[in-house]
């Protein structure tokens, strides 16, 4: 039988929280040296992948898995019962994959849609390398190191067995971005005034009620002020709960405020914007720092092990970002904070300038010479 032309499987996905890193993983190895056609991307049927990978032309199976559903609804606990055989079936799927694709090596980017192409790849002595670009790894990650040759880790100290600092995997269009030469392009596609103050809110991949209940407020606090522009990703399942029109303008003629359910376009947004108020996901805090932003950041507080409150804190202890935890969140205070900031030229160019000194790691990550030094061992 020829050798497979297959380098390398990258596994994970669910949301855009893990299919981000993993789009960026391919763009490193191609950047490598690797060809997009020598590598495969292996996700869930359930996940965003299923709309985020089939249009950059990698390769990919989706597998029908699924995760421990937290709570107690009916179609929740359905959802439990019928997991383990779902996994089942799902690792027999990967081994069958994997034995007709030959990698390398295998990739894993974490969440519950890694874990059947893992469990093969160490079934049939295929290396395995785990990132992990949050500083708390979740369940599969913490799980696939005790067996991964290498644990890429975008922090350190890191607990991982046989961990690595490499920086988390970023999109190569952000990694090499100087987002000021950019701003002026990036606000005219927006129809946005080249002097105007604008602030980006975004909720994550799924929206944020509390998020979108703030910027509500933010938006009419600033009706009377014409050089302000905010930009609202607000998430599908928000996009009609939110009670602002989906544009609004100023009196003379500006745009005031936009709302749209997701954007993939975020060099444009991160150049467009004076500040950006975010969430914490490992992405995020990785991409704010790779290009270099003025954040405000709000950890969701449901997040298992509180993990995206010790994301911020990467940023935000060391001057690199505002950290407003939700717990603490008033409407008023957040209105406030953002409002100053957009004010604050001096202060706005500090936060951005330390966030960028400290996202040089992630522009310089260095997770495709560990992922090659694993396929070495193994050829």
């Amino acid at each position: 039988m020829p050798a497979s032309t297959t380098f390398a499987v990258i596994t994970g996905g669910g949301t855009s929280g893990h299919v981000v890193p993993a789009i960026a993983i391919a763009e490193l190895l191609a950047d490598a040296g690797h060809s997009l056609s020598s590598l495969h991307y292996v996700g869930s049927t359930r996940g965003a992948e299923v709309t985020m990978v089939p249009p950059l032309g990698l390769a990919h199976t989706f597998l029908a898995v699924d995760g421990l559903q937290r709570g107690f609804s009916l179609s929740k606990i359905k959802r439990n019962v019928l997991m383990v055989p779902t996994m089942l079936r799902a690792l027999g799927s990967a081994k069958t994959l994997l034995e007709l694709l030959k990698p390398q090596v295998v990739i894993s980017v974490g969440g519950y849609a890694s874990i059947p192409t893992c469990r093969a790849a160490r079934s049939l002595s295929i290396p395995v390398i785990t990132c992990s670009y949050d500083r708390r790894p979740g369940l599969a990650t913490k799980l696939q190191s005790r067996y991964a040759s290498a644990s890429a880790v975008a922090y350190v100290p890191s607990k991982l067995r046989n961990a690595v600092e490499t920086g988390a995997p970023v999109r190569r269009n952000l990694r090499s971005a100087d987002v000021h030469a950019l701003r002026i392009s990036a606000r005219e596609s927006l129809g946005i005034s080249a002097s105007a103050r604008v602030a980006v809110v975004m909720g994550g991949s799924l929206g944020s009620a509390v998020l979108n209940s703030a910027t509500e407020h933010l938006v009419q606090s600033l009706r009377g002020t014409e050089h302000t522009c905010i930009i609202h990703i607000c998430g599908e399942r928000f996009m009609d709960a939110v009670k602002l029109p989906v544009t609004m303008h100023h009196s003379n003629g500006t745009l005031a405020y936009s709302r749209i359910a997701y954007s993939q376009d975020m060099l444009t947004l991160y150049s467009a914007a004076d500040v950006v108020v975010c969430r914490a996901g490992a992405s995020t805090i990785a991409e704010i720092s790779t290009v270099g932003v003025c954040a405000v950041v709000v950890p969701w507080k449901d997040a298992a092990e509180n993990h995206q409150l010790v994301n911020a804190k990467w940023l935000t202890d060391r001057g690199g970002a505002v950290l407003l935890e939700e717990s603490a969140l008033t409407v008023h205070e957040f209105s406030q904070l953002v409002t100053d900031l957009l004010r604050d030229d001096d202060r706005r160019s500090a936060i951005a300038s330390r966030a960028r000194d400290l996202g040089a790691v992630h522009r310089q990550c260095s997770i495709a010479r560990v992922i090659e030094a694993a396929a070495k061992v193994q050829s």
